[in-house]
């Protein structure tokens, strides 16, 4: 299968995952939001939290399985993995770290500072492994071609 040929089915499958993404993603900003409100009930909405982005890691691994199956190299998919691993732990840091940072409240510019550093190294992390996929696998259509086709 050329590189069209899986791109155009990448952002077929990608649609499909970009629901279930919004499916998590609505009920997580409530959580968060309500962690960050609540001073009572903050155990409650953290262990729902948390048991929202276990189930959501789970959808993480599937929806990487999907995109992997396209390459038959094995390190390809090895990265692939690890870009989707990098895209949890992204979603972890916003959804749990940096809402505990907030309500320590010790110093306000500390979470934005920590928030900025992580986001910069995320992209220079994931655009470094978009290279490596495209050197090892020329066909394999890269993230950042699944996002620019999908939108």
């Amino acid at each position: 299968m050329n590189k069209h040929q899986r791109l155009k089915q990448m952002v077929t499958g990608n649609r499909k995952w970009l629901l279930v993404r919004l499916g998590f993603a609505i009920p997580i900003a409530v959580l968060v939001f309500f962690f960050l409100q609540t001073e009572t009930r903050s155990i409650a909405y953290g262990s729902l939290l948390v048991t929202s982005l276990l189930v959501y890691g789970v959808m993480i691994g599937r929806e990487s399985r999907f995109m992997s199956d396209f390459t038959d190299r094995v390190r390809a998919k090895q990265i692939i993995h690890i870009q989707y691993a990098f895209d949890y732990m992204m979603i972890v840091f916003l959804c749990f770290v940096f809402p505990l940072l907030m309500k320590l409240e010790s110093v306000s510019w500390v979470p934005f500072l920590v928030f900025s550093l992580t986001a910069l190294g995320f992209l220079l992390v994931e655009r470094l492994l978009d290279e490596k996929v495209k050197r090892i696998d020329p066909e394999q259509p890269t993230r950042r071609d699944v996002k620019r086709e999908s939108f």
